[in-house]
């Protein structure tokens, strides 16, 4: 479903120049939940960003359902973002005033749907996402591990078959952490929807099928579930790129 090719990322120029990513080679198939983690600064939110066309990548390419993002056009993105590619990021503070319902509801509405349709598809990922309780709540009034459920259910809504998930654990307790990584796990087995997530830490992705580590830029480590060394999946990467 997802496939990154030899994907590199600069910002800046001359002495101020960072690298956010080289040369970095993934997939992600339907179904299939992948980890990926790193220290801050690693890249992580960058590769989400592009692998959900929100960014051009310097060199390399995105592919989605066997069709490359940089071929489209920025009209032809959006329209994929908003029916079949959904991130879950961080930051989402402008919504603080919303009701929850109207939250999970507007990207259906952006899109044109109808109304009824629109709040029954949003109470049906709040309950799927074990926040239905919260819907007639404020978002400003919800607790750390609510927010990330409702910003979930706001990202299944439109049912996509790409999710990216920016660090949604990062503010959570151990047990809501748990039970995140569980959510988004069913919604990839059971929705067939291929899932990418980003922490900070391997112990956070519980339930990942595969898990990949990002440092400076770079994937240095690859295991699936069972802690098997997956190394082949990645691309023969040089320390300098």
């Amino acid at each position: 479903m997802l496939r990154v090719e030899r994907v590199s990322k600069r910002f800046g120029s001359g002495k101020r120049e960072r690298v956010a990513l080289r040369e970095v080679s993934l997939d992600v198939a339907r179904g299939e939940m992948v980890g990926l983690f790193g220290p801050s600064g690693s890249g992580k939110t960058t590769l989400l960003r592009i692998a959900a066309g929100l960014l051009e990548p310097d060199s390399g390419t995105v592919g989605y359902a066997g069709e490359s993002l940089g071929s489209l056009s920025a009209g032809e993105r959006n329209r994929l973002r908003r029916r079949e590619i959904a991130g879950v990021w961080t930051g989402q503070e402008r919504w603080e005033k919303l009701r929850v319902l109207d939250h999970v509801m507007f990207p259906l509405l952006v899109d044109r749907r109808e109304r009824r349709t629109a709040e029954r598809r949003a109470r049906e990922a709040l309950l799927a996402c074990e926040a239905d309780h919260c819907a007639n709540l404020e978002v400003e009034a919800l607790s750390d591990g609510e927010r990330q459920r409702v910003e979930l259910a706001r990202a299944l809504v439109s049912e996509p078959r790409l999710l990216l998930a920016d660090s949604p654990a990062s503010r959570l307790s151990l047990l809501e952490r748990e039970s995140m990584m569980a959510l988004l796990a069913s919604t990839a087995r059971d929705g067939r929807v291929a899932v990418l997530v980003a922490e900070s830490s391997a112990e956070a992705l519980v339930g990942a099928d595969r898990i990949l580590m990002l440092r400076d830029g770079q994937l240095v480590a690859a295991e699936d579930r069972a802690g098997a060394s997956v190394l082949p999946f990645v691309r023969p990467q040089s320390a300098t790129g």
